[in-house]
């Protein structure tokens, strides 16, 4: 089977890996630095809310 030069390369291209982006990996933080979000919080607080209202 006789391929153009245009598809051998192109067959060729298709297995080749993607290049590697040239920023570097940001470092792990560490567990103090991390910052969460309470979702427990704003819950409590509305239902202390309620309860403060209702006494």
């Amino acid at each position: 089977m006789n391929r153009s030069s245009t598809q051998t390369i192109i067959d060729h291209l298709i297995y080749q890996p993607t290049r590697r982006t040239r920023s570097k990996r940001k470092p792990i933080p560490l567990a103090s630095e991390v910052k969460t979000f309470d979702y427990t919080y704003g819950l409590l607080r509305a239902k202390w809310n309620r309860m403060r209202l209702t006494r």
